[in-house]
């Protein structure tokens, strides 16, 4: 099993073209199907869907979140499609098992003044507040991904022409725009740091980690009598905004670089639900 486990991530970093991210979250998703197997002496050959049923009733039973279950589930049925198609499996024993509907909560998102409130913070007068600053200035300003934004090489910003080249999930490609703010920022903090490479340099010659963006976004959130700010909620409120301020959904599709569109959907409802507060809060005839 370790070897098809080790083939198959393989497959995944070189023909796939995933994150590290995701080759990592794989790979502990099935190193622990693979624990299971061994408990109880199953071969994937063998397997029937009552086997794999039990591993999931195994993951309820440890209190495992019901988003993370749907998430052990897709990485083992991928490894099993793999193992079908290159011909380990002669037959898929999860053909007919259904992936439960998670339901999706509505994301959480700063208010505008809030988001003013959080770029404002940092220190700038200081070379780490001026970094901290263009780190959230770009988060916001183009709804990147924390990983996207902490991997950032000076060769994928255009400040004259004001965008950036983003790599995202599976190495897709996409050019996003970037305001007058954050090019004024970027400029300020190239200039200032001599920035050759990794645009957030970090430890042995690499570019700062996601851990440090997250650490350092708590702290300034705390300062900024922010109580729950992590760096997705500045991609969810760069999409709210954008559809509160008129965007077409299409557009803010492709900033974030959804390549399904019932992604970015669930900004709508969130914008719907703006809408009603403001109506209640405004009409004399709501309540």
């Amino acid at each position: 099993m370790e070897n098809l486990i080790d083939s198959y991530i393989q497959f995944l970093k070189i023909e796939k073209g995933l994150s590290n991210n995701s080759i990592e979250s794989y790979a502990a998703d099935l190193k622990r199907f693979n624990s299971f197997c061994l408990k109880y002496n199953l071969k994937v050959e063998n397997m029937t869907i009552d086997d794999f049923v039990l591993f999931f009733e195994e993951l309820q039973k440890e209190k495992k979140e019901d988003s993370t279950i749907i998430r052990y589930m897709v990485s083992v049925r991928g490894f099993i499609k793999y193992l079908v198609k290159h011909k380990y499996l002669s037959k898929d024993p999860l053909y007919f098992f259904q992936l439960p509907k998670m339901k999706r909560g509505l994301p959480h998102f700063l208010s505008e003044d809030e988001t003013e409130r959080l770029l404002l913070t940092p220190n700038v007068s200081k070379k780490s507040g001026l970094r901290d600053r263009v780190i959230l200035e770009l988060l916001y300003a183009t709804g990147m991904r924390v990983s996207e934004v902490a991997a950032l090489r000076l060769s994928q910003i255009n400040l004259q022409s004001g965008f950036v080249i983003v790599f995202g999930k599976g190495a897709k490609e996409r050019i996003v725009p970037l305001g007058e703010e954050s090019v004024f920022w970027l400029k300020r903090y190239i200039e200032n740091n001599g920035v050759r490479d990794y645009l957030f340099p970090g430890k042995k010659n690499k570019h700062i980690t996601r851990q440090f963006v997250w650490k350092m976004l708590k702290k300034v959130a705390a300062n900024a009598n922010i109580d729950y700010v992590t760096p997705h909620t500045l991609r969810h409120s760069f999409a709210t905004h954008m559809l509160i301020r008129g965007a077409d959904l299409h557009s803010v599709q492709i900033m974030l670089g959804h390549s399904d569109i019932s992604t970015t959907e669930i900004y709508t409802h969130i914008t719907k639900e703006r809408l009603r507060e403001v109506y209640q809060t405004y009409h004399p005839r709501a309540k």
